[in-house]
């Protein structure tokens, strides 16, 4: 049996570059594996991988695309960065790939119904959402119905605008807006837009 070898020297082996062997390149790998890239990179795995991928299955392919990479002549060793960094890169990268095919879409009543749902997301239910944006559609639908300077009255009364400033800006009278608002929003009640 072989007597342990650093690290160092084990990547070395590994590289076609420096190691024109390809079996002991081939023996450096299972080394490698056997001392450092095992534990190393299924620690890794085990910590990051929130997918229901086997980690094995991830530190295997890993593993198997850093060989290929390492054998096209790709990796390139760089001073105070272990050769497991770039083998965990890939298993990152492998994880990221899981999280993609195992993504679920659920339906928005699936997803509304459950209170951990609404809690996490921390803002009104999906389907009111859709109800107010459909209301607002409704609303601006039926102001554009009204005469111009109905539809100005509301629109100001909407935005929040006291009767005295809608009538400042308009040019009116206090009375002429209120008299504007109350037929205008008359006349979307009749129209079904306000309840």
């Amino acid at each position: 049996m072989k007597a342990q070898l650093s690290d160092r020297t084990l990547v070395e082996r590994l590289l076609p570059s420096q190691n024109h062997n390809p079996q002991d390149r081939a023996d450096a790998w299972a080394e490698w594996y056997a001392q450092v890239g095992e534990r190393a990179v299924l620690s890794f795995v085990r910590a990051k991988n929130d997918t229901t991928e086997p980690d094995m299955d991830i530190v295997q392919e890993a593993m198997t695309i850093a060989y290929v990479e390492v054998e096209r002549g790709r990796y390139e060793p760089r001073v105070g960065i272990p050769f497991a960094a770039y083998v965990k890169g890939i298993a990152r990268n492998k994880i990221r790939e899981a999280r993609r095919r195992c993504r679920r879409y659920v339906l928005v009543d699936d997803v509304s119904e459950h209170p951990a749902t609404r809690a996490l997301l921390g803002g009104p239910r999906p389907e009111a959402v859709v109800v107010r944006r459909e209301q607002s559609a409704s609303l601006y639908a039926g102001l554009s119905r009204l005469t111009p300077c109905r539809r100005q009255v509301l629109e100001g009364y909407l935005g929040g605008r006291s009767t005295t400033e809608i009538a400042h800006t308009l040019g009116l009278s206090e009375a002429a807006v209120r008299q504007h608002k109350s037929r205008g929003l008359r006349s979307l009640r009749e129209m079904d837009v306000l309840a």
